[in-house]
């Protein structure tokens, strides 16, 4: 091949096309030294931009091999992006090199830049073909990483997590975003967006219109998969904490008309809710409520479609203290936490909820792969839950429940 090339070359010196094929082969031999100097002498005969372009990226990369080269690195890359500062290629480049050297934010600046160039029409097909050029989803793993490194925290998690469950992202970066996922942890909360529609296993009437969620991990879009979509429902959320963060009625009462009473025992949370949200909210400790005679003052259905217990360690003593006898709900979510507090919790709450004619239709939802917290009831006298609803897995994490396989 390089013969081949070589004797183009001698044949037309001055045809720059076969001049820059001899240079790349060249730097793909990591020759590193002729490759800068057939690099350098098409940049200077050449009229092409393009060309030019090519060849300054290419002079970086060769120095790049070198090692201990920096200056001269971060000139070259710098040098085709003063020659042509929004074309997505070089800001890659240098990017990924600035992340070597741990200069996380000017890296970021150069990814960020480059992602410009698609979000404004940039086309895939018009990237330029350079070894390791990582394109548009390889620029959106090194954001992922320097958004870690700048901000840390959920941003940083979210970031890996979207690349991971949202992206088909090709090799190498599949395993590099595992690998960082696996290292920082999942987020907090997994939100719901629009351009999740086309995956989510579970349609319901008015799903399109929904943008965004509150809850942390779909409870609010189960409830409404189970009921489809249902119009002025009603609920009892104990442990209500924050009206919108992490809340699993905010949704139901501001798209879906639903009415309910929230319990909490922080009074500035409390005062927050009834400042912001329309439905009844009750400052106390839900372990010390009589739920039979709140009932009966706030003339409570016997039915109420939707039970959320989130209080931690307190959850057990809470649900026992309810009024099944009276009264069904037609979906419970219940926290038990058994990846941090064991299945004394969970068992419990199975052996009661079972006796009460309930039956438990995702077990051990999880916020991770790994990490369960919370069981997913029905009461069949009220809801006739569809089978696709039922699961047997060990542990459900619940993307993988709620969304289908990208490949499907």
């Amino acid at each position: 091949m390089l013969q081949e090339l070589l004797n183009e070359h001698c044949l037309d010196p001055k045809n720059t096309k076969k001049l820059l094929a001899l240079s790349r082969e060249y730097d793909r031999l990591e020759q590193g030294a002729m490759a800068v100097s057939l690099y350098l002498k098409t940049a200077d005969i050449s009229d092409c931009k393009e060309i030019q372009y090519e060849c300054m990226i290419g002079i970086a990369r060769s120095y790049q091999r070198q090692g201990n080269r920096q200056w001269t690195v971060k000139t070259g890359y710098a040098d085709a992006i003063a020659l042509m500062p929004h074309r997505p290629e070089a800001h890659f480049f240098l990017a990924e090199f600035l992340q070597e050297l741990h200069e996380w934010k000017t890296s970021l600046m150069h990814v960020n830049i480059a992602l410009e160039w698609y979000e404004n029409g940039g086309r895939h097909s018009d990237e330029l073909n350079l070894p390791g050029y990582g394109g548009y989803k390889g620029l959106l793993y090194h954001q992922a990483v320097g958004i870690w490194q700048v901000s840390g925290t959920q941003t940083g998690k979210h970031a890996f997590f979207n690349l991971k469950h949202r992206y088909n992202m090709p090799a190498p970066y599949d395993k590099q975003t595992e690998n960082m996922l696996n290292n920082v942890w999942y987020p907090d909360t997994i939100p719901y967006i629009a351009e999740d529609f086309e995956r989510f296993k579970f349609l319901f009437n008015g799903l399109e219109t929904i943008t965004t969620n509150h809850s942390k991990h779909f409870q609010d879009l189960f409830v409404l998969s189970l009921y489809n979509g249902k119009r002025n429902g009603t609920y009892l959320e104990i442990g209500s904490g924050d009206p919108f963060v992490h809340n699993n009625t905010a949704l139901l009462e501001g798209m879906f008309n639903w009415k309910g009473i929230s319990v909490d025992n922080s009074e500035a949370l409390c005062y927050n809710f009834k400042e912001n949200r329309n439905n009844t909210i009750i400052c106390t400790d839900a372990t010390e409520l009589d739920f039979s005679n709140l009932f009966n003052l706030h003339c409570v259905d016997p039915v109420i479609d939707y039970l959320q217990i989130d209080c931690d360690e307190a959850s057990i003593q809470v649900l026992e203290n309810l009024p099944f006898e009276t009264h069904k709900f037609g979906v419970i979510t219940f926290e038990h936490d058994t990846y941090r507090l064991g299945t004394d919790i969970r068992d419990r709450a199975r052996t009661l909820l079972k006796k009460h004619g309930y039956k438990l239709i995702v077990n051990d939802v999880a916020f991770s792969p790994q990490h369960s917290y919370e069981d997913w009831y029905v009461h069949p006298d009220v809801i006739d839950v569809p089978k696709q609803f039922i699961t047997n897995k060990n542990i459900n994490f619940v993307w993988d429940y709620f969304m289908l396989d990208m490949k499907d």
